[in-house]
């Protein structure tokens, strides 16, 4: 079984890895959407474990998770193609995705150059939408804008942080999903918002809204695939990972996402080039340090839950 966060992400997955998959193989893939580290670890502690593949955000999969990972067989997955920094012991990216700077564009008539000007409520008027979720690039953001070198992100200075979120607070609007942070800037509920680079795209491209982004300052991420510990289809977990992040089919899923390939190998889709993270990397951009904040989630959380409680 296959689990993943489902929506437009699944179907890209469906169609450009898991139905050619079973194609090429003959193996059949059942699908779960709806990923849950908790319902993973609670599985594996119970010896119950019914998923195979897990595609998992950047938060998930490090060396903190390990007790509940198979290593991945790097004899059947080629490691040596996937991009420096994205596979490790226990996880392998499949897919490379980003946030980014997103705005109305009948409210902001000329591009933001950076998170700078998202703080900048004076250049730019109105409120900004940022993802209410501690890990998801929030300090992140504030940090880069407060002038703080993407190689200098981490460990984070959290106290900087919120010194500079304080400083537009009123005017921020928090989002729960990503269709959530599309409704708010298409609508014009806020000029700018931090969002996905897939869902920006996709407010611009298939809804028509009112809508456009810059990948400036864009803070790199990836979705990545994990073997729960215990599968009873290891053999079989192994051979899909494999698959999905080969040279041949990696590439596949930008056919219908702006997701990018993780093997340096494989070929995106010449149509959407443009529309991903790394055709942009000429542009200042950082990454996420995701070992730092597995291993500092809990402080992380903390402080954000108590500066997002006060007035």
């Amino acid at each position: 079984m296959w689990v993943d966060g489902g929506g437009a992400y699944h179907d890209a997955m469906q169609e450009g890895v898991l139905d050619p998959f079973t194609a090429d193989t003959g193996i059949d893939v059942t699908v779960e959407a709806g990923t849950d580290n908790a319902k993973l670890r609670s599985m594996v502690d119970a010896n119950r474990v019914v998923w195979d593949v897990y595609n998992g955000d950047n938060t998930w999969g490090t060396s903190v998770d390990g007790d509940y990972l198979e290593p991945l067989d790097y004899s059947v997955i080629d490691q040596d193609q996937i991009l420096e920094g994205y596979s490790s012991e226990y996880r392998v990216a499949n897919s490379i995705y980003s946030i980014v700077l997103a705005y109305n564009t009948d409210q902001v008539t000329s591009e933001p150059s950076g998170w700078a000007d998202f703080f900048d409520l004076d250049k730019y008027p109105g409120k900004r939408g940022v993802m209410d979720y501690s890990l998801g690039g929030l300090f992140e953001i504030a940090l880069l804008a407060d002038g703080v070198a993407p190689e200098n992100l981490y460990p984070l200075d959290i106290d900087r942080a919120i010194a500079k979120l304080d400083t537009i607070k009123d005017s921020l609007v928090f989002w729960q999903s990503g269709s959530e942070s599309e409704e708010i800037v298409g609508s014009g509920e806020v000029a700018m918002v931090m969002t996905y680079n897939a869902r920006a795209y996709d407010a611009r491209e298939n809804l028509g809204l009112p809508v456009d982004y810059t990948f400036n300052q864009q803070i790199l991420a990836a979705s990545y695939l994990s073997v729960p510990r215990g599968t009873q289809n290891l053999d079989a977990a192994m051979q899909l990972i494999a698959y999905a992040v080969s040279a041949e089919h990696n590439g596949a899923p930008s056919q219908f996402s702006p997701l990018a390939p993780s093997n340096t190998e494989a070929t995106p889709d010449a149509a959407m080039e443009q529309d991903l993270p790394t055709a942009h990397l000429d542009q200042p951009h950082a990454s996420f340090d995701d070992e730092y904040i597995a291993q500092n989630s809990a402080e992380i959380d903390s402080a954000y839950q108590a500066w997002r409680a006060s007035s």
